[in-house]
């Protein structure tokens, strides 16, 4: 069967992320820098710098003047090496050395004390060409937001090998969008919400809050795949386009692409050309990788170690076969994270998912899929400052990003800044009534109950909403609660134990749950904050303060509630609480400090 000409121009070969038009030369003060030469001139005077030298200095210019935290920049000079401090602290005496730069007196690298190192002069990007991003951008900043939503497609026929393209094909073309500008994508979890069959484009248009509805449905026969796409108004049913193509399974990327440019095209830019949306980042080049990484986010919906081992597994598959496609590198790293923390002993690799991530991130840095994956896996390894500063920056790229918002409602909560962490919820819903974010723990640490309960919902194995009906003297209720989702006993934290223990005026068996709990279970930093509490209203002070110690270690805590909560009330006038709590107060200035460099306040009205 011949492709259709719409589709020979997306199957053509498409370049490598390095081979992308991004800025190439660069002035500074006297300062000439050539990328693709790979040279640093002073007038005529060419200035020899290692390469480790010259790779940093690429990196600050390229900034725009951001703040570069010392764990980032150490990540992206030495990826797949562990470094000291020191030698980034060398390498910038070395930089300096070579502009004649002195930090006292710095006209090019600032030092940010404990934080990291900003590029303080103006940069001019001499003949500069237009980048993918820039094309996207400069087109899409004037547009006002375009809410839209990519229904499940329909899957007819005897098509039991491609079950998965009813979900997987619609959500990686909502995922290509929402690293638009222009859009703000409602997940597909709101999509899947809806009748399949008998629903409503006004309903749609009131209940998921869009302007625009994506839907589909793909067919087969011996002769190969049918497929039509219809892109209507949400609020009429007005159809702006219905399109159909025959195609071969092998030819599904294509589909991707050719129903992205579309509704770029037809809502956007009238003249966006296929040349102009960023491949690297959207979809690969390949398209059994695309079949096998469309397959992968299927399996990976139902987060179980065996699905996530075979999801691995296909991301593996996908990136083999084409190296430069950004998306499955972040999924990848997602799949070794949740293996690292749920998984057999040997799949426990802290270095598998940061270098999968960082992966994505040399392939495309403003990624927002992989910004948004990445940040519970820093703020788990006691980073939650570098995910707070990373997402404002890639906020300030994507301001129309409700999967950014509700990373910083995580990272700024465990950074203790809650008073920002609410306002990246409000942001958020402002963006996306519908966005899933964990602001009922924020509430819950500046004791707010009612208004935690309200976000957390209710569901088996959940935890938060006992606890906080706990707080608010409904025991019985609590208790109640617990106890329908006994069936799931066996998969409850420690912290679930013992709070159902303590229900049930069994202290001394929710004192064993928490010991057993800090000897046998490696918890989330944030869920060793409850146990604390759990330890402490339990009159186990040194227990309690053992599990402060460890999760301030881990890189959580909140003073507002460690000096307020009535439940660390027993713990609170011990000498071991006072010193971890200004360890605490200590980290949460320098955070606070941070957001302002970041200019959270800013994007984060407080």
């Amino acid at each position: 069967m011949e492709t259709p000409r719409f589709f020979q121009v997306f199957d053509q070969d498409i370049p490598s992320a390095a081979s992308i038009n991004r800025p190439a030369h660069f002035s500074f003060g006297p300062f000439q820098l050539d990328l693709e030469r790979h040279s640093l001139s002073r007038g005529n005077d060419s200035l020899q710098l290692p390469p480790k030298c010259f790779e940093l200095l690429c990196i600050l210019v390229r900034s725009n003047g951001e703040l570069l935290d010392k764990d980032r920049l150490m990540r992206q000079l030495w990826p797949d090496t562990y470094v000291e401090e020191a030698n980034l602290s060398n390498l910038v005496a070395l930089l300096r050395k070579a502009l004649g730069d002195s930090p006292s007196k710095s006209q090019y690298v600032q030092t940010v004390p404990k934080l990291g190192y900003r590029f303080k002069a103006d940069v001019i990007h001499k003949g500069k060409d237009t980048t993918v991003k820039d094309v996207v951008t400069a087109n899409v900043v004037s547009q006002p937001v375009l809410r839209i939503i990519v229904f499940p497609f329909r899957v007819r026929g005897d098509l039991h090998d491609l079950e998965h393209l009813g979900y997987s094909l619609p959500e990686s073309i909502a995922s290509s969008l929402a690293e638009l500008n222009a859009f703000a994508v409602r997940s597909m979890q709101v999509a899947m919400r809806f009748d399949p069959v008998r629903w409503e484009p006004r309903q749609v248009a009131e209940q998921a809050d869009v302007d625009y509805i994506i839907t589909g449905a793909i067919s087969g026969d011996e002769l190969g795949l049918h497929s039509s796409v219809q892109l209507m108004r949400a609020d009429s049913g007005t159809l702006l386009w219905s399109k159909s193509w025959n195609i071969e399974s092998r030819e599904i990327v294509s589909l991707h692409g050719a129903v992205v440019q579309l509704t770029v095209s037809s809502l956007v830019r009238p003249d966006f050309a296929e040349s102009s949306f960023p491949p690297n980042a959207q979809s690969p080049c390949q398209s059994e990788a695309f079949n096998a990484y469309l397959l992968a986010n299927q399996l990976s919906l139902n987060r179980t170690p065996e699905n996530m081992r075979l999801a691995r597994d296909l991301y593996i598959s996908c990136v083999e076969r084409d190296p430069s496609f950004g998306p499955a590198w972040a999924r990848l790293g997602r799949c070794h994270y949740f293996l690292e923390k749920l998984g057999s002993r040997e799949e426990h690799n802290r270095d598998l998912a940061s270098s999968a991530f960082q992966r994505a991130f040399a392939i495309c840095p403003d990624l927002v899929l992989a910004h948004s994956l990445y940040t519970s896996v820093e703020a788990d390894r006691g980073h939650a400052q570098s995910a707070m500063f990373r997402l404002l920056g890639t906020l300030q790229l994507h301001p129309n990003s409700p999967e950014l918002l509700v990373g910083l409602v995580h990272a700024c909560r465990y950074c203790g800044q809650l008073d920002a962490s609410l306002s990246a919820h409000k942001r958020a819903i402002e963006l996306d009534r519908n966005a899933r974010t964990s602001v009922a723990h924020t509430y819950f640490a500046k004791g707010d109950y009612e208004r935690a309960l309200f976000w957390y919902g209710t569901g088996p194995g959940l935890y938060l909403d006992a606890l906080a009906l706990t707080c608010m003297g409904r025991q019985k209720e609590a208790l109640a609660l617990l106890w329908s989702r006994r069936e799931q006993f066996h998969l409850m934290s420690g912290a679930m134990r013992s709070l159902d223990a303590f229900l049930r005026d069994d202290r001394q068996g929710a004192v064993e749950t928490l010991e057993a709990a800090l000897q046998n279970d490696n918890p989330e930093p944030e869920l060793q904050f409850y146990m604390a509490r759990q330890a402490s209203r339990l009159n186990a002070t040194s227990l309690a303060n053992e599990f402060l110690g460890r999760c301030v270690d881990a890189g959580y805590w909140s003073c507002d509630c460690m000096e307020r909560d009535t439940w660390f009330e027993a713990v609170r006038a011990t000498p071991e609480f006072r010193r971890i709590f200004e360890t605490a107060k200590r980290r949460e200035a320098e955070a606070r400090a941070a957001l302002f460099l970041a200019q959270g306040d800013q994007l984060l009205p407080l």
